[in-house]
């Protein structure tokens, strides 16, 4: 992605400016939250302890007092212990009533303040937990909400107990609860962890829920104050602190919800996201107006470039900064002058040159096209346009070179030639001209300027070969009537050799009868020769009749190399067969004894001594593939497709005959639907392969097809 200069100021500025102060005020604002935090921690954490204080002050100061009484009681008769009860609650007037409870939990005595009291009925108190308690030897406390009033059970004497009810009302409402801010609230818990006292304010089911609260449960259990953030049950984030009541056994809690908490933070936390936004918005600003500021000279420059690149010098560019722009733009002209001038110059000798190269294109006989790296043609001479089919003054220039041409062998041609990644590939191709039909050879060279390793282009060429057709055609007639000549003769020639040897005209001699086998076995090497040529002049002609029988390849295989393993015996050469004993194909024996023949016969003339010629052959599902392979010199890379055609031979390797072995199996595996290909490492020996399908038939026309219907 291309980015402008304002991105890029803008993104720099960022980084610069207004990044740093954005992480400068986050982490102000979180040391101030932790700072805030931190202090309304400790004040609730003072009021709770404050308030538990108080609480416990109150409950041990009538404790005390309790216990005094029950000390002084222990030696005195009932009269005087009523006396002293009455004295106590006249002297604590928090103290609504005291009760001596007998052992069944039956009240003894009661005494009722005289400061408002209601006098009530002896009752008995044996179903209360605190007086079992108390009955166990320990003191119990408990507070009533509602009533707000604290009871006391006390073990007293024996079998006994005291029983004492404080007033906790004023108490509580002279500890005046109050809201913590806006939400925030103190709560007193008791031993069981139920509120006790709230704010006026609060109502008792919120008092309810507050006591639910994980922060409440844990006030109670614990043994020392404490604060922590917590969340309630509706997930909002909280506030709290906690100190235990020990007197009592509960706690007072102290809560207040953070955002509450945080307001004055919050607050910094905006307005420094105000200033953040307010620096980002004066960067960007600022990077708009210093990057049009650079920007617009640049443009000039740009477009007064894209002129020059188009061949255009007559412009210039025109910047009006004081700055180094300015000489940038000044010393753009200059450039701009001198480019034109040189421009003038040589358009002349690029005219002349121009000219002098298509004189030499158009007037040459072989076909040209200038084609750049990416397909498109840049020139083409008279005759590429001739034989392409293009009319002499159609535009070619920037047109894709296989858009150019019709459909048909031409354009098959080219593109194969295109595509190929062989060295010197080619594609013959005959074309009919206006008045002749010609055969010319396609081919594709690299174009390399001097001095430089990558091409820039490729030159599609079309050399003419008919007359080279016509000499091969003369040529190939010539032998075939030679050799259609010669047969018969030698033919004769062989016959009657053959009954000197037998004596049967008369006996011979034993020189004269070497030299008889001599001379047959020449004929025999001749006319075998003479049969090759017509046989290749039968298989271009079509007329080289198939006879489909079911074939076992390797039973061929194996006649073949017994009929062929003397030719070896004076050269050690060892014969090897792999493959299944029964490979059946439909196919003509006589040929497929005459394929392996050739093959083998020619393993046979580059093989060294010693040496190891090995015949296989497989299934391979729909086909059949045979291979020969020898240990001799190998075949160069360069001969691997040329050895199949007429009369071609390995250069430097003599090992006689005609060259037209491995044409005849060419042939061969062609009338059979197969192929024939050599695979060769030098100096690792050569491997001849053909494949043939095992479903041919013939049609009624007696064409050789495969069953599926396919030629």
């Amino acid at each position: 992605m291309r980015l402008r200069l304002i991105h890029k100021f803008v993104a720099v500025l960022v980084l610069v400016s207004v990044l740093p102060m954005a992480l400068l005020g986050w982490r102000l604002i979180s040391l101030g939250q932790l700072g805030v935090r931190t202090a309304i921690l400790e004040l609730h954490l003072t009021s709770a302890d404050k308030i538990a204080s108080e609480f416990n002050a109150y409950i041990r100061s009538a404790d005390v007092s309790l216990r005094t009484v029950m000390t002084a009681m222990e030696r005195m008769d009932w009269e005087n212990k009523q006396i002293l009860l009455a004295t106590l609650l006249e002297t604590r007037r928090e103290l609504k009533q005291v009760s001596v409870i007998s052992q069944d939990g039956a009240e003894l005595v009661k005494i009722i303040t005289p400061f408002g009291g209601k006098n009530e009925a002896l009752k008995n108190y044996a179903s209360s937990p605190g007086f079992k308690t108390a009955l166990a030897g320990r003191r119990s406390l408990s507070v009533d909400a509602k009533t707000r009033l604290a009871v006391f059970y006390y073990p007293f004497g024996k079998g006994m107990a005291l029983r004492a009810e404080l007033d906790m009302g004023s108490f509580i409402d002279s500890l005046d609860l109050k809201r913590v801010g806006e939400q925030g609230f103190p709560l007193i818990l008791d031993a069981a962890g139920a509120p006790i006292a709230w704010p006026g304010d609060l109502s008792a089911e919120s008092a309810k829920a507050a006591a639910g609260w994980r922060l409440s449960r844990d006030a109670v259990k614990s043994l020392s104050s404490g604060s922590a953030e917590f969340s309630d049950e509706a997930g909002n984030q909280m506030l709290g602190a906690y100190a235990p009541i020990p007197e009592l056994g509960g706690a007072v809690v102290v809560s207040q919800p953070r955002e509450g908490a945080y307001r004055y933070a919050l607050f910094m936390k905006r307005q420094a996201v105000y200033a953040v936004l307010l620096f980002l918005a004066l960067a960007v600003l600022a990077a708009w107006v210093l990057s049009r500021s650079l920007s617009k000279p640049i443009t000039v420059l740009t477009r007064a470039a894209e002129h020059v690149a188009a061949g255009d010098f007559s412009g210039r560019a025109e910047v009006d900064t004081t700055d180094e722009l300015r000489d940038l733009a000044e010393t753009f002209n200059k450039m701009v002058s001198q480019l034109k001038a040189y421009s003038d110059m040589q358009v002349d000798k690029i005219i002349r040159e121009q000219k002098n190269t298509e004189a030499i294109l158009f007037s040459t006989e072989d076909g040209i096209v200038m084609i750049d790296m990416e397909g498109k043609a840049q020139l083409a001479n008279r005759k590429a346009r001739s034989v392409l089919g293009l009319a002499a003054a159609a535009p070619v220039e920037g047109r894709g070179i296989l858009e150019l041409i019709a459909p048909g062998p031409v354009h098959e041609a080219v593109s194969e030639v295109l595509s190929s990644r062989k060295e010197n590939h080619f594609a013959e191709i005959e074309v009919a001209l206006e008045h002749s039909r010609r055969f010319f050879k396609c081919f594709v060279i690299p174009i390399i300027a001097p001095g430089k390793d990558a091409p820039m282009g490729k030159l599609l060429g079309f050399y003419d070969i008919t007359l080279d057709k016509e000499l091969a055609r003369i040529k190939d007639e010539f032998l075939h009537s030679i050799t259609h000549d010669l047969r018969n003769p030698m033919g004769a020639i062989k016959g009657f050799v053959e009954f000197m040897i037998k004596e049967i005209p008369g006996p011979v001699n034993e020189a004269q009868k070497k030299m008889l086998i001599s001379i047959d076995r020449a004929s025999f090497r001749l006319l075998g020769m003479i049969n090759n040529i017509l046989d290749v002049a039968k298989m271009e002609a079509g007329k080289m009749e198939i006879k489909l029988a079911p074939v076992n390849l390797r039973e061929v295989a194996a006649r073949v190399i017994e009929l062929m393993e003397s030719l070896g015996q004076r050269k050690h050469i060892k014969f090897e067969i792999e493959g299944p004993d029964q490979l059946f194909v439909n196919a003509d024996s006589g040929l497929m004894e005459r394929m392996f023949t050739n093959l083998i016969g020619n393993a046979i003339k580059f093989t060294p001594d010693n040496g190891v010629i090995t015949t296989g052959m497989r299934d391979d599902g729909g086909q059949i593939s045979a291979w020969v392979r020898d240990t001799g010199d190998g075949i160069p890379p360069e001969y691997l497709d040329k050895v199949f055609e007429k009369f071609e031979q390995v250069k430097g390797q003599k090992a006689g005959g005609t060259g037209l072995g491995l044409t005849i199996c060419k042939y061969v595996a062609a009338a059979h639907l197969g192929k024939i290909w050599a695979e060769s490492e030098p100096g690792s020996g050569a491997k001849f392969i053909f494949s043939v399908p095992k479903d041919l038939d013939k049609d009624l026309s007696g064409k050789v097809i495969r069953k599926g219907g396919e030629a």
